[in-house]
């Protein structure tokens, strides 16, 4: 594969994985992110000024992607955190109406 089609594949790859980040689909964007890693890393220093367009577009979307994923995960952890308080309340509940 030649590097204008790399690079194609990876920005395919990349609105892949925004369009997962889009529904939340957070495994499915993991494994597009893992998908697309070898083909980054694949990439050759010299490219034309369209090819380093489109890899500023890949890297203005990892960042965004990575940026979301962050709030993603403290919103999961805080909504784990509340539901792990209300089972811990329930049980409360259910031990002491035993009495």
């Amino acid at each position: 594969m030649n590097q204008h089609d790399v690079i194609q594949q990876a920005w395919a790859l990349t609105e892949q994985i925004e369009a997962a980040t889009a529904g939340c689909d957070w495994p499915r964007a993991a494994e597009l992110a893992e998908a697309r890693a070898p083909l980054l890393m694949s990439l050759q220093a010299d490219q034309p000024a369209d090819a380093l367009a489109t890899i500023r577009k890949i890297q203005s979307s990892i960042e965004a992607v990575t940026q979301a994923a962050g709030i993603a995960q403290e919103a999961l952890v805080a909504n784990h955190r509340r539901s792990m308080e209300r089972a811990s309340a329930a049980s409360r509940y259910q031990q002491a109406a035993r009495f």
